[in-house]
């Protein structure tokens, strides 16, 4: 039987100011990966080209959205690399069977994907993010506590994006290592397909 797919990172409310060693061009930094300005913005492309609207109007916050989904992609894959996690691709395959099967099917799925701001063929990294949190707390924490697990991870990797110095463009604003979110906030002027996000997206 296949594990189910779990969603545990929240939404966080703290305002955050200061100077950002991010260059131009990218989104995101750390001593373990960059994410560019050009991967966010394809995923924005996806986004609105899969929900039928012009390339020029993006949903107020979906490329801030799409970035904080990057990163924790990263973060979590490479915290879960740093402790030896694996999640097999029977295990992400059976997360999405499951996914679908709670949305009504796949077509549903990947509309409501869509509507939260993940184009359908990131659906698998999803699931992927999802598990390697899931995992990494049962590496963390050997209890049957889900809570505790999810809490072990989180500290994890808040220590961990500090270790490696995580930080975001501030054209989104600030990284909270705490909640793992971006921190709307910024004074920078966004770009017209990159404006801040009001809140996170549902997830499907």
């Amino acid at each position: 039987m296949g594990r189910r797919v779990v969603v545990a990172v929240g939404v966080g409310v703290l305002l955050l100011s200061g100077c950002s060693a991010v260059g131009a061009g990218q989104a995101a930094v750390s001593e373990e990966f960059q994410i560019s300005q050009v991967d966010v913005e394809a995923e924005v492309r996806a986004v609105l080209e899969g929900i039928g609207q012009p390339p020029g109007e993006p949903p107020s916050g979906l490329a801030l959205a799409t970035t904080q989904r990057l990163v924790q992609d990263a973060l979590f894959q490479a915290k879960a690399a740093d402790l030896g996690v694996q999640v097999t691709p029977a295990e992400i395959e059976q997360g999405v069977a499951d996914l679908a099967a709670s949305n009504g099917g796949l077509e549903a799925l990947q509309q409501a994907a869509l509507q939260a701001g993940i184009p359908a063929d990131a659906i698998d990294d999803f699931v992927r993010t999802n598990l390697l949190f899931n995992e990494i707390g049962q590496v963390l924490d050997s209890s049957a506590d889900t809570a505790a697990q999810q809490a072990a991870t989180r500290e994890a990797l808040a220590e961990y994006s500090d270790q490696i110095g995580l930080e975001v463009s501030p054209r989104y604003g600030t990284w909270n290592a705490q909640t793992l979110e971006i921190v709307p906030g910024s004074t920078v002027a966004e770009p017209a397909d990159a404006e801040p996000a009001d809140a996170e997206p549902a997830t499907p």
